[in-house]
């Protein structure tokens, strides 16, 4: 397999140990990438590389480029800062080496709308399904007695139409006894000739079918020496990379849907070249809909709770496919059996989140909970005690609430911050 002349590398790679001295020439990646790898034994491997990492940062015209065309794809959300500067850096390595051209810089639009307006009884072309036309029944007061007028209209012929009901199935009784009738018919001495010389035929043909199949048999056998090659034929493995002077080494479907979109090459961690990434989506099975923000638990266009995740696929043309399951029952019926209580009301209720722009409360403290006692303060009015006074008897005391402006309650921290966890006591 030839080595492509120049890889950027993304965290996975490093991450999963790949072997990237057999996959490209010189290898690049951004300080941001180094940053990302915290583990102990990814930390050993990159200590002891055998071959030599080069650093570089992106330009900030690439790194614009690829953060809008990353929103005009709807990625942008699920990429973090490294990974815009990794697609930054390929950009800028593509562009440098077969030209600005290279790279595209607007998503290809694959989906065609026509706003050719059409009739509301014009019949529906739908592939797949035969709409038959509506039969008119006669009026009582317009009704014609001749010989055009003869023909009669079944019984069924209101429900026969897709609208109303389904065509009448055949009846198979009458079939089963025509067979009948024309095996009793063939009981004459020339017929039965005909049919022992066609079983003679037949019989001649099975055999030296039989004995095609047998020797066919030996051929076509999967063997651990061709099942590479097989698996290509049949489109299961990556193709090598052939003519490839620039290429991403990346395991983030993100990061691969935005690199297929602008033209550049995707290589695995094994060094084959990417055709199509498959990635996950959010559709709504009530307005049809989809996003890309995988943290939405409700529709943002319709606010219903009927997302759920589809997989898609974008081939090597930037075309998007989805891919959906074969299971009826892909909403949970969870929580649907019984009836929900009657909502609460009140400054502090606590009600079932069902929609997107459901009102909550704010769950704010009592006025007498806010109230400061400053002595010190120009416009304070002494009241019966000069001493602070706690609420302790409204509703918001009894459910613990507290102010979050005065720093109460749960902090916010970074999860991601490094802490010490063990420190030495004097």
């Amino acid at each position: 397999m030839a080595r492509v002349p120049h890889v950027v590398a993304d965290a996975g790679a490093f991450l999963s140990g790949a072997a990237l001295q057999d996959v490209a020439q010189s290898v690049y990646t951004v300080p941001e990438v180094l940053a990302e790898i915290r583990d102990r034994r990814a930390r050993r491997r990159l200590a002891a590389l055998p071959y030599e990492l080069q650093l570089r940062r992106p330009r900030a015209d690439f790194v614009r480029t690829v953060t809008e065309f990353a929103k005009r794809t709807g990625d942008f959300p699920s990429l973090s800062a490294a990974d815009l500067q990794v697609l930054a850096l390929t950009c800028q390595l593509q562009a440098e080496t077969a030209g600005p051209g290279s790279v595209r810089l607007q998503p290809p639009d694959k989906v065609r709308l026509s706003s050719s307006p059409r009739h509301p009884e014009a019949t529906l072309h739908l592939a797949g399904f035969h709409l038959p036309a509506k039969h008119k029944r006669p009026r009582k007061g317009r009704q014609q007695h001749g010989p055009d007028s003869s023909t009669e209209l079944p019984d069924n012929a209101e429900f026969g139409s897709f609208l109303y009901w389904r065509p009448p199935l055949p009846s198979i009784e009458d079939e089963l006894q025509e067979m009948l009738k024309t095996h009793s018919i063939s009981s004459s001495p020339a017929a039965t000739d005909e049919l022992q010389n066609s079983e003679d035929g037949d019989g001649a043909e099975e055999e030296e079918d039989d004995e095609e199949e047998s020797d066919d048999d030996n051929e076509g056998w999967i063997t651990p020496s061709n099942l590479k090659q097989v698996q290509q034929d049949t489109g299961h493995c990556d193709t090598v990379p052939a003519n490839v002077q620039v290429g991403c080494v990346t395991t983030d479907f993100s990061m691969q849907n935005v690199l297929l979109q602008m033209g550049l090459h995707v290589l695995a961690v094994n060094g084959m070249l990417i055709r199509q990434a498959r990635s996950h989506i959010l559709r709504c099975h009530g307005c049809f809909r989809t996003t890309s923000d995988m943290t939405k638990v409700f529709c943002p266009h319709c606010g219903n709770k009927t997302l759920k995740k589809v997989a898609v696929s974008v081939s090597e043309d930037g075309s998007l496919h989805m891919h959906f399951s074969r299971n009826p029952k892909v909403l949970n019926p969870r929580g649907l059996r019984y009836p929900l209580p009657a909502p609460q009301g009140g400054k502090h209720a606590n009600n079932p989140h069902l929609v997107e722009d459901q009102p909550f409360p704010q769950q704010r403290l009592s006025r007498k909970a806010r109230q400061k006692t400053n002595v010190f303060d120009p416009d304070y009015v002494a009241g019966v005690s000069p001493f602070a006074e706690n609420d302790i008897y409204s509703r918001a005391a009894n459910l613990q609430i507290r102010d979050r402006a005065l720093g109460a309650g749960r902090r916010r921290l970074n999860p991601n911050a490094v802490t010490k966890k063990f420190v030495k006591r004097r």
